[in-house]
Protein backbone atom coordinates (compact mmCIF):
# COMPACT_ATOMS: atom_id res chain seq x y z
CA UNK A 1 0.00 0.00 0.00
CA UNK A 2 1.34 3.51 -0.65
CA UNK A 3 1.88 6.06 1.71
CA UNK A 4 -0.66 8.51 -0.10
CA UNK A 5 -3.39 5.47 0.20
CA UNK A 6 -2.96 4.65 4.02
CA UNK A 7 -5.62 5.44 6.20
CA UNK A 8 -5.51 6.53 9.24
CA UNK A 9 -6.90 4.63 12.49
CA UNK A 10 -7.04 5.52 16.09
CA UNK A 11 -7.90 3.29 18.91
CA UNK A 12 -10.48 3.53 21.61
CA UNK A 13 -10.73 2.50 25.39
CA UNK A 14 -13.01 -0.04 24.52
CA UNK A 15 -10.11 -1.65 21.95
CA UNK A 16 -11.48 -0.45 18.89
CA UNK A 17 -10.67 1.01 15.68
CA UNK A 18 -12.15 4.03 14.62
CA UNK A 19 -11.55 5.81 10.74
CA UNK A 20 -12.71 9.02 10.15
CA UNK A 21 -15.09 9.30 13.46
CA UNK A 22 -16.76 5.58 12.99
CA UNK A 23 -16.59 2.48 14.89
CA UNK A 24 -14.64 -0.09 12.62
CA UNK A 25 -15.92 -3.41 14.56
CA UNK A 26 -13.51 -6.26 14.54
CA UNK A 27 -10.79 -8.77 16.31
CA UNK A 28 -7.11 -8.32 17.71
CA UNK A 29 -5.26 -11.35 16.38
CA UNK A 30 -1.45 -13.20 16.62
CA UNK A 31 0.06 -15.59 14.43
CA UNK A 32 2.71 -17.95 15.88
CA UNK A 33 5.55 -15.21 15.02
CA UNK A 34 3.62 -12.54 17.38
CA UNK A 35 2.49 -10.28 14.76
CA UNK A 36 -0.17 -8.81 15.36
CA UNK A 37 -3.48 -8.27 13.47
CA UNK A 38 -7.08 -6.50 13.15
CA UNK A 39 -9.87 -8.19 10.83
CA UNK A 40 -12.39 -5.89 10.42
CA UNK A 41 -16.24 -7.18 10.02
CA UNK A 42 -17.02 -4.33 7.75
CA UNK A 43 -13.83 -2.33 6.02
CA UNK A 44 -14.25 1.36 6.16
CA UNK A 45 -13.99 3.13 3.66
CA UNK A 46 -14.75 0.71 0.84
CA UNK A 47 -11.23 0.57 -0.32
CA UNK A 48 -9.49 -0.07 3.04
CA UNK A 49 -8.28 -3.62 3.87
CA UNK A 50 -10.16 -6.03 5.67
CA UNK A 51 -7.33 -7.30 7.53
CA UNK A 52 -4.63 -4.48 9.44
CA UNK A 53 -1.91 -5.96 9.87
CA UNK A 54 0.49 -4.10 12.44
CA UNK A 55 4.12 -4.25 13.22
CA UNK A 56 5.74 -2.84 16.07
CA UNK A 57 7.01 -3.75 19.48
CA UNK A 58 5.10 -5.30 22.63
CA UNK A 59 5.96 -4.17 26.32
CA UNK A 60 3.79 -4.57 29.56
CA UNK A 61 2.80 -1.55 31.89
CA UNK A 62 1.78 -1.43 35.53
CA UNK A 63 -1.89 -2.42 35.01
CA UNK A 64 -0.24 -5.25 33.37
CA UNK A 65 -2.19 -4.64 30.01
CA UNK A 66 -0.40 -5.34 26.75
CA UNK A 67 0.86 -2.38 25.12
CA UNK A 68 1.47 -2.17 21.49
CA UNK A 69 4.11 0.40 19.69
CA UNK A 70 4.17 0.74 16.17
CA UNK A 71 6.93 1.29 13.97
CA UNK A 72 7.54 3.93 12.17
CA UNK A 73 6.72 2.58 8.42
CA UNK A 74 3.22 1.03 9.98
CA UNK A 75 1.70 4.52 10.99
CA UNK A 76 -1.98 3.35 10.37
CA UNK A 77 -2.53 4.13 13.54
CA UNK A 78 -2.49 7.72 15.25
CA UNK A 79 -0.67 7.96 18.20
CA UNK A 80 1.84 5.68 17.59
CA UNK A 81 0.33 3.18 20.04
CA UNK A 82 -2.35 1.54 22.39
CA UNK A 83 -3.40 -0.15 24.73
CA UNK A 84 -4.60 -3.76 24.68
CA UNK A 85 -6.73 -3.99 28.19
CA UNK A 86 -7.16 -7.66 29.90
CA UNK A 87 -5.79 -10.06 32.35
CA UNK A 88 -3.07 -12.29 32.04
CA UNK A 89 -4.63 -16.08 32.83
CA UNK A 90 -1.48 -18.24 32.47
CA UNK A 91 2.12 -18.69 32.14
CA UNK A 92 4.03 -21.87 30.31
CA UNK A 93 7.65 -22.25 29.25
CA UNK A 94 7.39 -20.78 26.32
CA UNK A 95 3.80 -19.19 26.13
CA UNK A 96 2.32 -16.30 27.51
CA UNK A 97 -1.75 -16.10 27.50
CA UNK A 98 -3.47 -12.63 27.38
CA UNK A 99 -7.47 -12.74 27.62
CA UNK A 100 -7.83 -9.43 25.69
CA UNK A 101 -11.80 -7.67 26.92
CA UNK A 102 -13.14 -5.11 23.81
CA UNK A 103 -16.73 -4.50 22.99
CA UNK A 104 -17.98 -3.52 20.07
CA UNK A 105 -20.17 -0.19 18.65
CA UNK A 106 -23.44 -1.55 19.99
CA UNK A 107 -21.55 -1.96 23.36
CA UNK A 108 -21.16 -5.82 23.45
CA UNK A 109 -18.28 -7.06 25.49
CA UNK A 110 -16.11 -9.60 23.73
CA UNK A 111 -13.30 -11.79 25.04
CA UNK A 112 -10.67 -13.43 23.09
CA UNK A 113 -6.99 -14.67 23.69
CA UNK A 114 -3.77 -13.27 22.32
CA UNK A 115 -0.92 -16.33 22.80
CA UNK A 116 2.52 -15.07 22.81
CA UNK A 117 5.41 -17.28 22.27
CA UNK A 118 8.89 -16.52 23.84
CA UNK A 119 11.20 -17.63 26.90
CA UNK A 120 11.21 -16.16 30.18
CA UNK A 121 14.29 -15.05 31.78
CA UNK A 122 15.02 -12.82 34.79
CA UNK A 123 16.48 -9.27 34.78
CA UNK A 124 19.52 -7.64 36.42
CA UNK A 125 16.73 -6.31 39.14
CA UNK A 126 15.44 -9.92 39.83
CA UNK A 127 12.41 -8.94 37.90
CA UNK A 128 10.51 -11.76 35.95
CA UNK A 129 10.59 -11.32 31.87
CA UNK A 130 9.08 -12.76 29.15
CA UNK A 131 10.84 -12.30 25.95
CA UNK A 132 8.41 -12.17 22.99
CA UNK A 133 10.01 -13.84 19.85
CA UNK A 134 10.17 -11.73 17.11
CA UNK A 135 11.45 -12.91 13.44
CA UNK A 136 15.41 -11.75 12.61
CA UNK A 137 15.54 -9.38 15.61
CA UNK A 138 15.54 -8.70 19.01
CA UNK A 139 12.89 -9.93 21.23
CA UNK A 140 10.33 -7.81 23.02
CA UNK A 141 10.50 -7.93 26.73
CA UNK A 142 7.48 -7.99 28.72
CA UNK A 143 8.61 -6.71 32.61
CA UNK A 144 6.62 -7.35 35.74
CA UNK A 145 7.49 -5.48 37.98
CA UNK A 146 5.75 -6.92 41.09
CA UNK A 147 7.45 -9.25 43.34
CA UNK A 148 8.02 -12.87 43.23
CA UNK A 149 7.10 -15.63 46.18
CA UNK A 150 7.57 -19.40 46.34
CA UNK A 151 4.73 -21.51 47.82
CA UNK A 152 4.59 -24.31 49.86
CA UNK A 153 5.40 -26.97 47.02
CA UNK A 154 8.48 -24.92 45.83
CA UNK A 155 6.55 -23.20 42.90
CA UNK A 156 7.66 -19.96 41.85
CA UNK A 157 4.40 -17.69 41.67
CA UNK A 158 3.57 -13.82 41.01
CA UNK A 159 0.15 -12.21 42.03
CA UNK A 160 -0.87 -9.20 40.77
CA UNK A 161 -4.37 -6.92 40.94
CA UNK A 162 -5.74 -4.68 38.70
CA UNK A 163 -8.80 -2.84 39.04
CA UNK A 164 -11.65 -2.19 36.24
CA UNK A 165 -12.49 1.60 36.29
CA UNK A 166 -15.79 1.09 34.38
CA UNK A 167 -16.99 -1.62 36.92
CA UNK A 168 -15.39 -0.55 40.35
CA UNK A 169 -14.14 -3.77 40.65
CA UNK A 170 -10.53 -5.35 41.35
CA UNK A 171 -8.90 -8.28 39.78
CA UNK A 172 -6.53 -10.72 41.60
CA UNK A 173 -4.49 -13.30 39.29
CA UNK A 174 -1.88 -15.90 40.50
CA UNK A 175 0.22 -17.08 38.17
CA UNK A 176 2.32 -20.38 38.86
CA UNK A 177 5.39 -21.56 37.21
CA UNK A 178 5.51 -24.83 36.81
CA UNK A 179 9.58 -25.59 36.76
CA UNK A 180 12.48 -26.56 39.15
CA UNK A 181 14.71 -25.44 41.61
CA UNK A 182 18.59 -25.68 40.67
CA UNK A 183 21.72 -24.08 42.77
CA UNK A 184 24.49 -23.58 40.61
CA UNK A 185 27.13 -21.11 41.31
CA UNK A 186 27.90 -18.79 44.23
CA UNK A 187 24.97 -16.13 44.89
CA UNK A 188 22.75 -17.36 42.06
CA UNK A 189 19.16 -19.42 42.83
CA UNK A 190 17.85 -20.56 39.36
CA UNK A 191 14.08 -21.73 38.22
CA UNK A 192 14.38 -23.84 35.38
CA UNK A 193 11.18 -23.56 33.12
CA UNK A 194 12.49 -25.70 29.96
CA UNK A 195 16.42 -26.24 29.28
CA UNK A 196 15.75 -27.06 25.44
CA UNK A 197 15.07 -23.58 25.30
CA UNK A 198 16.61 -21.80 27.24
CA UNK A 199 13.36 -21.01 29.25
CA UNK A 200 13.55 -19.73 33.22
CA UNK A 201 15.26 -17.32 35.86
CA UNK A 202 18.78 -16.77 37.02
CA UNK A 203 18.44 -15.02 40.29
CA UNK A 204 20.89 -13.19 41.95
CA UNK A 205 20.59 -13.94 46.17
CA UNK A 206 22.53 -13.97 49.02
CA UNK A 207 24.78 -16.98 50.04
CA UNK A 208 22.06 -19.87 50.64
CA UNK A 209 21.90 -20.54 54.78
CA UNK A 210 20.57 -23.74 55.51
CA UNK A 211 17.29 -23.97 57.47
CA UNK A 212 15.66 -26.09 59.70
CA UNK A 213 13.48 -27.85 56.81
CA UNK A 214 15.27 -26.31 54.00
CA UNK A 215 17.46 -23.42 53.02
CA UNK A 216 17.03 -19.46 52.90
CA UNK A 217 18.35 -16.96 50.80
CA UNK A 218 17.67 -13.02 50.34
CA UNK A 219 17.07 -11.37 46.86
CA UNK A 220 16.27 -7.72 45.84
CA UNK A 221 13.51 -7.67 43.83
CA UNK A 222 13.00 -4.38 41.58
CA UNK A 223 14.51 -1.32 40.58
CA UNK A 224 14.18 -0.06 43.57
CA UNK A 225 15.10 -3.25 45.16
CA UNK A 226 12.75 -4.70 47.79
CA UNK A 227 14.67 -7.35 50.27
CA UNK A 228 12.40 -10.63 49.99
CA UNK A 229 13.41 -13.69 51.89
CA UNK A 230 13.13 -17.02 49.86
CA UNK A 231 12.79 -20.06 51.32
CA UNK A 232 12.44 -23.80 49.90
CA UNK A 233 11.20 -26.48 52.00
CA UNK A 234 13.32 -30.12 51.93
CA UNK A 235 15.10 -32.15 53.69
CA UNK A 236 18.86 -33.97 52.92
CA UNK A 237 19.79 -36.85 52.39
CA UNK A 238 23.71 -38.85 52.08
CA UNK A 239 23.38 -40.92 49.32
CA UNK A 240 26.38 -43.21 48.78
CA UNK A 241 25.75 -43.55 44.79
CA UNK A 242 25.27 -39.96 44.19
CA UNK A 243 26.36 -37.81 46.80
CA UNK A 244 24.86 -35.04 49.32
CA UNK A 245 21.31 -34.17 47.99
CA UNK A 246 18.47 -31.68 48.96
CA UNK A 247 14.93 -33.20 48.45
CA UNK A 248 12.22 -31.05 47.70
CA UNK A 249 8.53 -32.02 47.29
CA UNK A 250 6.51 -30.59 44.32
CA UNK A 251 3.61 -30.64 41.81
CA UNK A 252 1.26 -33.60 42.56
CA UNK A 253 3.12 -35.25 45.50
CA UNK A 254 6.81 -35.85 43.66
CA UNK A 255 9.76 -35.04 44.95
CA UNK A 256 12.41 -33.34 43.12
CA UNK A 257 16.55 -33.32 44.39
CA UNK A 258 19.52 -31.47 43.85
CA UNK A 259 22.60 -33.24 44.00
CA UNK A 260 25.47 -31.28 45.47
CA UNK A 261 29.43 -33.06 46.53
CA UNK A 262 30.98 -31.30 49.60
CA UNK A 263 34.03 -31.51 51.78
CA UNK A 264 32.64 -33.41 54.62
CA UNK A 265 34.35 -33.34 58.70
CA UNK A 266 33.37 -34.01 62.11
CA UNK A 267 32.31 -30.92 63.29
CA UNK A 268 32.02 -30.38 67.86
CA UNK A 269 29.26 -32.71 69.08
CA UNK A 270 27.16 -35.01 67.18
CA UNK A 271 27.16 -33.08 63.86
CA UNK A 272 28.56 -33.31 60.79
CA UNK A 273 29.80 -30.24 58.82
CA UNK A 274 29.63 -30.09 54.59
CA UNK A 275 30.75 -26.95 52.86
CA UNK A 276 29.01 -27.70 49.44
CA UNK A 277 30.51 -27.84 46.13
CA UNK A 278 28.22 -27.89 42.39
CA UNK A 279 28.82 -30.42 39.78
CA UNK A 280 31.81 -28.96 38.45
CA UNK A 281 33.30 -29.30 41.74
CA UNK A 282 33.24 -25.32 42.55
CA UNK A 283 32.69 -24.00 45.94
CA UNK A 284 29.13 -22.58 46.43
CA UNK A 285 30.28 -20.90 49.55
CA UNK A 286 27.25 -22.66 51.51
CA UNK A 287 28.44 -24.32 55.05
CA UNK A 288 26.02 -27.11 56.07
CA UNK A 289 25.75 -29.08 59.42
CA UNK A 290 23.84 -32.08 59.64
CA UNK A 291 23.25 -34.43 62.87
CA UNK A 292 24.44 -37.89 62.72
CA UNK A 293 21.29 -39.75 61.96
CA UNK A 294 21.12 -38.22 58.66
CA UNK A 295 22.80 -41.44 57.63
CA UNK A 296 21.24 -43.80 58.97
CA UNK A 297 21.87 -47.43 59.91
CA UNK A 298 24.55 -47.77 56.86
CA UNK A 299 26.53 -44.55 57.66
CA UNK A 300 28.69 -46.26 60.49
CA UNK A 301 31.10 -46.83 57.79
CA UNK A 302 31.24 -43.54 56.66
CA UNK A 303 31.64 -42.20 60.29
CA UNK A 304 34.75 -44.68 60.56
CA UNK A 305 36.04 -43.23 57.18
CA UNK A 306 35.36 -39.84 58.91
CA UNK A 307 37.41 -40.69 62.12
CA UNK A 308 40.09 -42.03 60.36
CA UNK A 309 40.93 -39.49 57.50
CA UNK A 310 39.86 -36.57 59.26
CA UNK A 311 37.94 -35.71 56.05
CA UNK A 312 36.02 -36.59 53.12
CA UNK A 313 35.30 -35.06 49.57
CA UNK A 314 32.08 -36.20 48.14
CA UNK A 315 31.67 -35.59 44.41
CA UNK A 316 28.23 -35.10 42.57
CA UNK A 317 26.58 -37.64 41.19
CA UNK A 318 29.80 -39.99 41.80
CA UNK A 319 29.15 -40.53 45.47
CA UNK A 320 31.53 -41.82 47.95
CA UNK A 321 32.48 -45.24 49.03
CA UNK A 322 32.05 -46.24 53.16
Amino acid sequence: MRKSSKVMFEVDRSGRFSCLRKTVDGEFKVNKNNLLFYRLKKPIPANSPSQLKLTGKWSLNKEHNLIFSLDKENNLVSGGKFTLEGEIIDVKANVLAFCLRTKDSRGMSHLSLLRLNGRWQADKYNCLNFMVSRESEEPDALTFTGSWEVNKRNELIYTYTKAWLKKKEKLTRTLTFKGYWDIREKCRLSYVLSKESDSGFDFRVSIGKPAKRGMEYVAGIGITPKRKRISLSGSWRLNPRLGLTFEMPCEEGRVRAIIFGAECRLAKGADLEFKLRNELDRDLGISLRLSKAVLGDSGRAFLETLKERGNISIFAGAGVRW
